[in-house]
């Protein structure tokens, strides 16, 4: 029995395909649309096509495809069921057969929220007790925080005690577990029985995600011989951080006005930079920028302004960031803070005004990579130039757009005193081995799958005609409901050559028919991934072609027209070697 429409349809809401697959491979944006390399065959240039509005991937070199499901299903090698109750399971979908285990779920994220909730007031309640007063002291004076936005964040205090949330959330009714779990205890390794407080002593910042749920919590070492200088909870059933950012909940509002999110290393530059009016800051917790946090800012905004520490480690993340953004398909900016480490000892010492003028003069992320290519060289001499230049021309070779690298490739030669000819043909070079590089891999690409019959559908090795017009019969019919009754009518199931090509139109006019679900998700309960793989290979090959009411006529009749081959009657070997031999005779 198939799934209903509308678990389907809030399944794949939950768990967006290009979403889901960038957890597993790294996506590269091509407009609306996404290219990785495939995660089913060895290759070296991407040749698998995500298509978020079409809800489906393909591969172009080894042909797989499908909805997110198939993808779930190939990729870690489940049945149609297993995929999708893990699908539900990281979407929190309620799963339409099977109520205890979706009330458990659900009831587990909604107690752990509670819980979250719970800790988050008990930590604001000791920033009001006589030892809560050195954290308090901390973030006025030291880190000149207001009383309103300490209240906006909740920020709180974590007693110097190894179990004072413990035992206050013990006498609030949760357990050992749960709170073990939700990462707010840590276990003994000398003595497993032993639980004691995830964080001791420190300033407490609540993580906060886009639904307003507490999620989990960072905090900050209130004295210098802490070596963790952060702390931030484990991954939870609510809580990731590789997805989550820190005051998104916040920025996601404030990036609506102009499309652009401050991108900071640490919470306090964030809380630094809303206090002073700029609400569209976020920041990644414990972690370096990840695609999928990317992915969340680019639902929010198409800029981003990257204001990382001055130090090595902030500029070697920045490098790293502006690849993942730029992956993103999001313009990527570098902001300079000379005189200051960070944003919040920037706003501390200069100003928010000054500050918004710093954004202003941001420096876009070419710049910044050229300015990073004379890092450890003496540009005052003509070997160091030499070098330089030969670093300068592989970032300029890499920018995509013409107009774009013609402006910086004039700038580099103004600088070095080097003709634009010059700076011009060693481009060329470059883009022409690049080319040559390119080509020489899509051809092998190509040798490697050229001969590859159709495991799929074999008919069609023998009825190229014929399984052409039926594939197009397919994609017509999938995009056009309101045409399935004339077409059955004048084309019964029979009339198609090939068995594969006859099995998908049987299914989709079925579906047409009888007002069912017919995306690429509700063939995934009777073909197997390999097939929905070759259902997605017709979608997109047709969707080029433009398949109208007078195209698929004509695909009619080539199905109307077909007459088989008359089979040749099978003779003995004798028989055969005997009119071989009169033949030979008369030659």
């Amino acid at each position: 029995m198939p799934l209903p429409i509308d678990f389907i349809e809030r399944l794949k809401a939950a768990n967006p395909i290009a979403e889901v697959m960038s957890s597993y491979v790294t996506l590269k944006r091509t407009g609306r649309d996404y290219v990785c390399l495939c995660p089913f065959h060895n290759e070296k240039t991407p040749s698998c096509h995500i298509h978020p509005d079409k809800e489906y991937f393909h591969c172009f070199g080894c042909g797989a495809g499908g909805d997110v499901i198939t993808f779930t299903m190939k990729y870690n090698n489940l049945d149609y069921w297993e995929a999708v109750k893990l699908l539900a399971e990281r979407g929190g979908v309620p799963l339409p057969e099977d109520n205890g285990y979706d009330s458990k779920r659900t009831d587990t994220r909604k107690r752990f929220y509670e819980m979250n909730k719970t800790a988050a007031r008990f930590f604001y309640h000791q920033l009001k007790t006589p030892q809560g007063k050195e954290c308090l002291d901390y973030l006025i004076n030291k880190r000149k925080l207001s009383i309103e936005i300490i209240k906006k964040y909740g920020m709180g205090f974590a007693p110097n005690s190894w179990s004072a949330l413990k035992s206050y959330m013990l006498s609030e009714g949760f357990t050992e577990e749960e709170l073990e779990q939700g990462s707010l205890i840590s276990r003994s390794q000398k003595n497993t029985r032993n639980t004691f407080d995830f964080f001791v002593n420190r300033a407490m910042f609540p993580f906060i995600d886009l639904a307003g749920h507490i999620v989990g919590f960072g905090g900050r070492a209130l004295t210098p011989d802490d070596k963790r200088k952060y702390l931030n909870s484990k991954d939870t059933i609510v809580y990731s951080k590789n997805r989550f950012l820190f005051s998104m909940n916040f920025a996601k509002n404030a990036a609506v006005k102009d499309k652009t999110i401050l991108l900071c290393e640490g919470n306090l530059d964030v809380i630094s930079l809303n206090q002073a009016g700029f609400e569209n800051a976020v920041a990644s917790c414990g972690t370096a920028l990840t695609p999928e946090q990317a992915k969340i800012i680019s639902n929010y905004a198409d800029n981003v302004v990257i204001c990382y520490d001055a130090d090595g480690a902030g500029q070697k993340a920045t490098t790293r960031a502006i690849k993942i953004l730029g992956e993103t398909g999001l313009k990527t900016t570098v902001i300079k803070m000379n005189g200051a480490k960070d944003p919040d000892e920037y706003i501390n010492k200069f100003g928010a005004d000054h500050f918004r003028h710093l954004l202003k003069k941001s420096d876009g992320a070419i710049e910044f990579e050229l300015e990073k290519c004379k890092d450890g060289i003496d540009m005052d001499t003509d070997i160091g130039r030499i070098d330089y230049l030969k670093k300068a021309y592989k970032v300029l070779a890499d920018i995509s757009s013409p107009t774009e690298r013609e402006i910086y490739a004039k700038k580099v030669a103004a600088e070095q005193n080097v003709s634009i000819t010059t700076v011009n043909a060693e481009l060329n070079a470059i883009l022409k081995n690049r080319r040559y590089q390119y080509s020489k891999k899509e051809w092998t690409r190509t040798i490697t799958f050229a001969d590859k019959r159709d495991t799929i559908n074999p008919e069609a090795n023998e009825h190229r005609r014929e399984s052409a017009a039926e594939a197009g019969i397919i994609y017509y019919l999938y995009n056009n409901h309101d045409a399935c009754g004339d077409v059955l009518k004048r084309l019964p199931p029979d009339k198609f050559v090939t068995s594969f090509n006859r099995r998908v139109y049987e299914s989709l006019t079925s579906k047409i028919t009888d007002l069912q679900d017919c995306s690429v998700s509700s063939f995934n309960g009777e073909f197997s991934p390999e097939e929905v793989g070759k259902i997605t290979e017709i979608l997109e090959k047709y969707s080029e072609l433009g398949i109208d009411a007078k195209v698929a006529e004509d695909y009619i009749n080539v199905l109307l027209n077909y007459k088989p081959k008359e089979k040749q009657e099978d003779i003995s070997d004798d028989d055969f070697f005997k009119k071989f031999e009169e033949m030979r005779k008369k030659n």
